[in-house]
Protein backbone atom coordinates (compact mmCIF):
# COMPACT_ATOMS: atom_id res chain seq x y z
CA UNK A 1 0.00 0.00 0.00
CA UNK A 2 1.50 3.64 -1.02
CA UNK A 3 0.09 6.74 0.74
CA UNK A 4 0.80 10.24 -1.09
CA UNK A 5 1.61 12.59 1.72
CA UNK A 6 0.70 16.34 0.95
CA UNK A 7 1.42 19.53 2.76
CA UNK A 8 1.46 23.02 2.62
CA UNK A 9 3.91 23.88 5.54
CA UNK A 10 8.02 24.31 4.90
CA UNK A 11 8.29 20.68 7.48
CA UNK A 12 6.00 17.68 8.93
CA UNK A 13 3.92 18.61 11.33
CA UNK A 14 4.94 16.39 14.70
CA UNK A 15 0.85 15.13 14.51
CA UNK A 16 1.47 14.12 11.09
CA UNK A 17 5.16 12.30 11.56
CA UNK A 18 3.20 10.49 14.26
CA UNK A 19 1.00 9.03 12.33
CA UNK A 20 3.64 9.35 9.06
CA UNK A 21 5.91 6.77 10.76
CA UNK A 22 3.54 4.71 12.51
CA UNK A 23 2.34 3.64 8.96
CA UNK A 24 5.79 2.83 7.59
CA UNK A 25 5.95 0.32 11.05
CA UNK A 26 3.02 -0.87 9.68
CA UNK A 27 4.35 -1.92 5.85
CA UNK A 28 2.94 1.45 4.07
CA UNK A 29 4.80 2.94 1.80
CA UNK A 30 4.34 6.60 2.04
CA UNK A 31 5.51 9.32 -0.44
CA UNK A 32 5.98 13.00 0.59
CA UNK A 33 5.70 16.17 -0.54
CA UNK A 34 5.29 19.53 1.17
CA UNK A 35 5.23 22.87 -0.73
CA UNK A 36 5.00 26.15 0.69
CA UNK A 37 5.39 28.56 -1.95
CA UNK A 38 3.93 32.15 -1.64
CA UNK A 39 -0.27 32.65 -2.92
CA UNK A 40 -1.53 29.94 -5.52
CA UNK A 41 1.42 29.07 -7.00
CA UNK A 42 2.25 26.06 -3.69
CA UNK A 43 -1.10 24.32 -5.43
CA UNK A 44 0.38 24.62 -9.05
CA UNK A 45 3.43 23.09 -7.61
CA UNK A 46 1.58 20.22 -6.21
CA UNK A 47 -0.85 19.97 -9.03
CA UNK A 48 2.32 18.99 -11.19
CA UNK A 49 3.97 16.93 -8.76
CA UNK A 50 0.43 14.81 -8.31
CA UNK A 51 0.18 14.83 -12.52
CA UNK A 52 3.66 13.30 -12.58
CA UNK A 53 2.99 10.46 -10.23
CA UNK A 54 -0.04 9.64 -12.07
CA UNK A 55 -2.13 6.38 -10.21
CA UNK A 56 1.13 5.31 -8.51
CA UNK A 57 -0.56 5.69 -4.77
CA UNK A 58 -3.80 4.13 -3.50
CA UNK A 59 -4.56 7.21 -0.86
CA UNK A 60 -3.67 10.71 -0.40
CA UNK A 61 -2.95 11.59 2.97
CA UNK A 62 -3.49 15.63 3.50
CA UNK A 63 -1.15 16.84 6.54
CA UNK A 64 -2.20 18.75 9.53
CA UNK A 65 -3.43 22.21 9.61
CA UNK A 66 -3.64 22.58 5.29
CA UNK A 67 -7.72 22.12 5.73
CA UNK A 68 -7.43 24.77 2.97
CA UNK A 69 -5.76 21.67 0.52
CA UNK A 70 -8.13 19.31 1.51
CA UNK A 71 -10.67 21.40 -1.43
CA UNK A 72 -7.94 21.55 -3.65
CA UNK A 73 -6.98 17.70 -3.52
CA UNK A 74 -10.73 16.51 -3.55
CA UNK A 75 -10.40 17.96 -7.35
CA UNK A 76 -6.66 16.41 -8.42
CA UNK A 77 -7.37 12.89 -7.81
CA UNK A 78 -10.16 10.38 -7.68
CA UNK A 79 -8.13 8.21 -5.35
CA UNK A 80 -9.74 8.76 -1.58
CA UNK A 81 -8.44 11.96 1.04
CA UNK A 82 -7.55 11.24 4.01
CA UNK A 83 -7.37 14.72 6.23
CA UNK A 84 -5.08 14.20 9.66
CA UNK A 85 -6.42 17.25 11.58
CA UNK A 86 -6.81 17.45 15.59
CA UNK A 87 -9.88 19.76 14.99
CA UNK A 88 -10.81 22.91 13.10
CA UNK A 89 -9.44 26.12 12.17
CA UNK A 90 -12.22 28.14 13.42
CA UNK A 91 -11.98 26.65 16.89
CA UNK A 92 -7.45 27.57 16.81
CA UNK A 93 -8.35 30.84 15.17
CA UNK A 94 -11.66 32.27 16.49
CA UNK A 95 -12.60 30.24 19.00
CA UNK A 96 -9.04 29.98 21.48
CA UNK A 97 -6.74 33.28 20.18
CA UNK A 98 -10.15 35.41 19.66
CA UNK A 99 -8.66 36.78 16.54
CA UNK A 100 -11.67 38.12 14.87
CA UNK A 101 -15.87 38.26 16.05
CA UNK A 102 -17.29 35.37 15.40
CA UNK A 103 -19.67 36.76 12.77
CA UNK A 104 -17.18 38.90 10.99
CA UNK A 105 -16.06 38.18 7.62
CA UNK A 106 -12.73 36.67 8.44
CA UNK A 107 -14.52 34.01 10.99
CA UNK A 108 -17.00 33.28 8.22
CA UNK A 109 -14.58 32.93 5.34
CA UNK A 110 -12.15 30.58 7.99
CA UNK A 111 -15.93 28.61 8.78
CA UNK A 112 -16.31 28.24 4.47
CA UNK A 113 -12.53 26.42 4.66
CA UNK A 114 -13.43 24.02 7.58
CA UNK A 115 -16.74 22.96 6.14
CA UNK A 116 -15.15 22.32 2.61
CA UNK A 117 -12.58 20.50 4.35
CA UNK A 118 -14.60 18.39 6.61
CA UNK A 119 -17.30 17.36 3.64
CA UNK A 120 -14.90 16.76 0.99
CA UNK A 121 -12.79 14.70 2.87
CA UNK A 122 -13.21 10.91 2.94
CA UNK A 123 -12.09 10.95 6.56
CA UNK A 124 -10.78 13.01 8.92
CA UNK A 125 -8.50 12.13 11.52
CA UNK A 126 -9.71 14.52 14.87
CA UNK A 127 -8.44 13.46 18.14
CA UNK A 128 -11.76 13.25 20.66
CA UNK A 129 -15.71 12.10 20.07
CA UNK A 130 -16.44 15.41 21.60
CA UNK A 131 -14.37 16.95 18.67
CA UNK A 132 -16.71 14.86 16.35
CA UNK A 133 -19.48 15.89 17.75
CA UNK A 134 -18.80 18.94 17.65
CA UNK A 135 -17.19 19.24 14.20
CA UNK A 136 -19.82 17.14 12.86
CA UNK A 137 -22.72 20.24 14.00
CA UNK A 138 -21.06 23.07 13.26
CA UNK A 139 -19.59 22.62 9.74
CA UNK A 140 -22.51 19.79 8.72
CA UNK A 141 -20.46 17.29 8.26
CA UNK A 142 -22.00 13.46 8.67
CA UNK A 143 -20.29 11.77 11.69
CA UNK A 144 -19.31 8.83 9.03
CA UNK A 145 -16.46 10.98 8.20
CA UNK A 146 -14.64 11.12 10.98
CA UNK A 147 -12.51 8.72 12.86
CA UNK A 148 -11.06 9.46 16.02
CA UNK A 149 -7.36 9.30 15.96
CA UNK A 150 -5.61 9.93 19.01
CA UNK A 151 -2.72 12.81 18.74
CA UNK A 152 0.11 10.57 20.37
CA UNK A 153 3.69 11.52 20.28
CA UNK A 154 6.38 11.01 18.44
CA UNK A 155 8.37 8.38 20.65
CA UNK A 156 11.45 9.34 19.21
CA UNK A 157 11.56 12.29 20.16
CA UNK A 158 10.02 11.93 24.07
CA UNK A 159 10.51 8.80 25.62
CA UNK A 160 11.58 8.03 29.44
CA UNK A 161 14.81 7.67 30.28
CA UNK A 162 15.94 6.37 33.71
CA UNK A 163 18.77 8.09 33.83
CA UNK A 164 17.08 11.62 34.71
CA UNK A 165 16.58 11.91 38.51
CA UNK A 166 13.47 13.40 40.20
CA UNK A 167 14.18 17.18 41.86
CA UNK A 168 14.63 16.94 45.59
CA UNK A 169 11.39 19.45 46.04
CA UNK A 170 8.38 17.99 44.88
CA UNK A 171 7.69 19.65 41.80
CA UNK A 172 5.04 20.30 39.27
CA UNK A 173 4.86 21.28 35.62
CA UNK A 174 3.00 23.09 33.80
CA UNK A 175 4.39 23.20 29.67
CA UNK A 176 2.79 24.82 26.68
CA UNK A 177 1.08 28.23 25.06
CA UNK A 178 -0.63 30.56 27.54
CA UNK A 179 -4.14 30.80 25.63
CA UNK A 180 -7.40 31.42 27.30
CA UNK A 181 -8.44 28.20 27.09
CA UNK A 182 -5.20 26.65 28.80
CA UNK A 183 -6.32 27.41 32.18
CA UNK A 184 -3.19 28.51 33.46
CA UNK A 185 -3.93 31.46 35.81
CA UNK A 186 -5.09 28.63 37.98
CA UNK A 187 -1.75 26.84 38.51
CA UNK A 188 -0.24 30.00 39.19
CA UNK A 189 -3.05 30.73 41.69
CA UNK A 190 -2.72 26.98 43.18
CA UNK A 191 1.24 28.05 43.43
CA UNK A 192 0.15 31.32 45.90
CA UNK A 193 -2.34 28.96 47.76
CA UNK A 194 0.79 26.97 48.10
CA UNK A 195 3.52 28.66 48.89
CA UNK A 196 4.09 28.20 52.24
CA UNK A 197 4.43 24.20 51.70
CA UNK A 198 7.48 22.20 50.32
CA UNK A 199 6.34 22.10 46.20
CA UNK A 200 7.93 24.15 43.62
CA UNK A 201 6.03 25.22 40.10
CA UNK A 202 7.75 24.73 37.08
CA UNK A 203 5.81 26.77 33.96
CA UNK A 204 7.65 26.81 30.49
CA UNK A 205 6.12 29.06 28.16
CA UNK A 206 4.49 32.04 26.54
CA UNK A 207 1.31 33.99 24.80
CA UNK A 208 -1.64 35.96 25.09
CA UNK A 209 -1.61 35.56 29.11
CA UNK A 210 1.94 36.53 30.27
CA UNK A 211 0.46 39.89 32.06
CA UNK A 212 -2.18 38.44 33.52
CA UNK A 213 -0.01 35.72 35.17
CA UNK A 214 3.16 37.80 35.86
CA UNK A 215 0.23 40.02 37.46
CA UNK A 216 -0.38 37.52 39.72
CA UNK A 217 3.35 36.06 40.26
CA UNK A 218 3.68 39.91 41.38
CA UNK A 219 0.85 39.67 44.24
CA UNK A 220 2.66 36.75 46.22
CA UNK A 221 6.36 35.62 47.36
CA UNK A 222 6.81 33.24 44.36
CA UNK A 223 10.12 31.91 46.09
CA UNK A 224 8.23 28.89 45.14
CA UNK A 225 7.63 29.46 40.96
CA UNK A 226 10.28 29.23 38.52
CA UNK A 227 9.05 30.94 34.26
CA UNK A 228 11.21 30.22 31.31
CA UNK A 229 9.37 31.59 27.83
CA UNK A 230 12.78 30.45 26.48
CA UNK A 231 12.51 27.91 23.69
CA UNK A 232 14.41 24.99 24.70
CA UNK A 233 16.51 22.29 23.19
CA UNK A 234 14.02 18.83 23.11
CA UNK A 235 17.23 17.17 25.41
CA UNK A 236 16.55 20.31 27.68
CA UNK A 237 12.56 20.00 27.51
CA UNK A 238 13.06 16.34 27.78
CA UNK A 239 15.39 16.68 31.40
CA UNK A 240 12.73 19.24 32.96
CA UNK A 241 9.97 17.34 32.43
CA UNK A 242 10.93 14.20 33.51
CA UNK A 243 12.38 15.44 37.07
CA UNK A 244 9.09 16.54 38.04
CA UNK A 245 6.69 14.61 39.84
CA UNK A 246 2.91 16.08 38.03
CA UNK A 247 2.74 16.93 35.14
CA UNK A 248 -0.51 19.64 34.64
CA UNK A 249 -2.77 19.87 31.68
CA UNK A 250 -5.64 22.45 30.86
CA UNK A 251 -7.84 23.40 33.77
CA UNK A 252 -10.92 25.69 32.42
CA UNK A 253 -14.00 25.37 30.63
CA UNK A 254 -13.41 27.26 27.60
CA UNK A 255 -15.50 25.61 24.97
CA UNK A 256 -12.36 24.26 22.81
CA UNK A 257 -10.37 22.83 26.01
CA UNK A 258 -13.28 20.64 26.55
CA UNK A 259 -13.03 18.50 23.70
CA UNK A 260 -9.51 18.52 22.86
CA UNK A 261 -6.82 16.54 24.44
CA UNK A 262 -3.06 18.72 24.74
CA UNK A 263 0.58 17.04 22.91
CA UNK A 264 1.42 17.27 26.72
CA UNK A 265 -0.84 14.39 27.76
CA UNK A 266 0.89 12.17 25.47
CA UNK A 267 4.09 13.37 26.13
CA UNK A 268 3.42 12.99 30.01
CA UNK A 269 2.70 9.60 29.37
CA UNK A 270 5.68 8.34 27.15
CA UNK A 271 7.67 9.91 30.03
CA UNK A 272 6.09 7.97 32.74
CA UNK A 273 4.97 11.02 34.21
CA UNK A 274 1.73 11.43 35.79
CA UNK A 275 -0.49 13.93 34.75
CA UNK A 276 -3.38 16.10 36.65
CA UNK A 277 -6.31 17.64 34.22
CA UNK A 278 -9.23 19.37 33.96
CA UNK A 279 -12.06 17.18 34.48
CA UNK A 280 -13.44 18.11 30.66
CA UNK A 281 -15.23 15.67 28.58
CA UNK A 282 -12.38 15.21 26.00
CA UNK A 283 -9.49 14.13 28.14
CA UNK A 284 -11.85 11.55 30.26
CA UNK A 285 -11.95 9.62 26.99
CA UNK A 286 -8.58 9.14 27.19
CA UNK A 287 -8.03 8.65 31.02
CA UNK A 288 -9.50 6.92 33.90
CA UNK A 289 -9.47 8.29 37.27
CA UNK A 290 -6.90 7.07 39.51
CA UNK A 291 -5.89 4.75 37.28
CA UNK A 292 -4.31 6.35 34.20
CA UNK A 293 -4.62 9.84 34.97
CA UNK A 294 -5.59 12.45 37.92
CA UNK A 295 -8.42 14.84 37.82
CA UNK A 296 -9.74 18.57 39.61
CA UNK A 297 -12.61 20.66 39.40
CA UNK A 298 -12.32 23.27 36.71
CA UNK A 299 -11.84 26.46 37.04
CA UNK A 300 -10.95 26.15 40.55
CA UNK A 301 -7.37 26.99 41.79
CA UNK A 302 -8.56 25.55 45.58
CA UNK A 303 -8.90 21.97 44.05
CA UNK A 304 -6.04 22.11 42.43
CA UNK A 305 -3.87 23.12 45.05
CA UNK A 306 -6.08 20.24 47.32
CA UNK A 307 -5.04 17.71 44.45
CA UNK A 308 -1.21 18.83 44.45
CA UNK A 309 -0.82 18.32 47.96
CA UNK A 310 -3.02 15.24 48.14
CA UNK A 311 -0.92 13.95 46.01
CA UNK A 312 2.44 14.99 46.99
CA UNK A 313 1.51 13.14 50.23
CA UNK A 314 0.42 9.95 48.44
CA UNK A 315 3.57 8.97 46.71
CA UNK A 316 2.16 5.31 46.06
CA UNK A 317 -0.73 6.03 44.40
CA UNK A 318 1.30 8.73 42.32
CA UNK A 319 3.65 6.16 41.35
CA UNK A 320 1.37 3.66 40.62
CA UNK A 321 -0.65 6.07 38.29
CA UNK A 322 2.52 6.98 36.39
CA UNK A 323 3.51 3.39 35.66
CA UNK A 324 -0.05 2.53 34.72
CA UNK A 325 0.10 5.64 32.53
CA UNK A 326 2.98 4.59 31.16
CA UNK A 327 2.08 1.18 30.40
CA UNK A 328 -1.25 2.64 28.65
CA UNK A 329 1.28 4.39 26.46
CA UNK A 330 3.32 1.48 25.11
CA UNK A 331 0.08 -0.78 24.76
CA UNK A 332 -2.03 1.42 22.85
CA UNK A 333 -0.25 4.86 22.13
CA UNK A 334 2.54 4.49 20.33
CA UNK A 335 2.61 5.53 16.66
CA UNK A 336 2.23 2.02 15.09
CA UNK A 337 -0.95 1.27 17.34
CA UNK A 338 -2.11 4.31 15.98
CA UNK A 339 -1.66 3.82 12.75
CA UNK A 340 -2.92 0.28 13.03
CA UNK A 341 -5.88 1.51 14.43
CA UNK A 342 -6.81 4.26 11.14
CA UNK A 343 -5.47 1.05 8.82
CA UNK A 344 -7.83 -1.09 10.54
CA UNK A 345 -10.79 1.51 10.11
CA UNK A 346 -10.06 2.19 6.56
CA UNK A 347 -10.30 -1.69 5.67
CA UNK A 348 -13.65 -1.85 7.60
CA UNK A 349 -15.37 0.91 5.80
CA UNK A 350 -13.63 0.21 2.51
CA UNK A 351 -12.27 2.74 1.85
CA UNK A 352 -9.11 0.58 0.95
Amino acid sequence: MTILYLNITKSIPTKDKVYLGGLEENGVKIIKHLDSAPGVKKFWNIYKYRRALKTDYDILWVGYSAHILVPFARLITKKKVIFNTLGSLYEGIITSRHQAPPFSWKACRIWLIDFLAFNMASLSLVETNAQIDYTSKTFLAPKKKFLRAWTGVDDKVFFYNPAILKLPRFTVIFRGGLLPDSGVEYFVEAAKLLQNQDISFRLLGRGLLVPKIQKILDSFDSHNFEWSQDFLEISELRKKFQECHLSIGWLCNEPRAMRTIEHKTFESLAMKLPFLHGRTPGIMELLKENETGFYCDLNDAKDLAKKILELKNNPTLLNRVAENGYRLFNQKLRPKYLANVVLNHLKQQKII
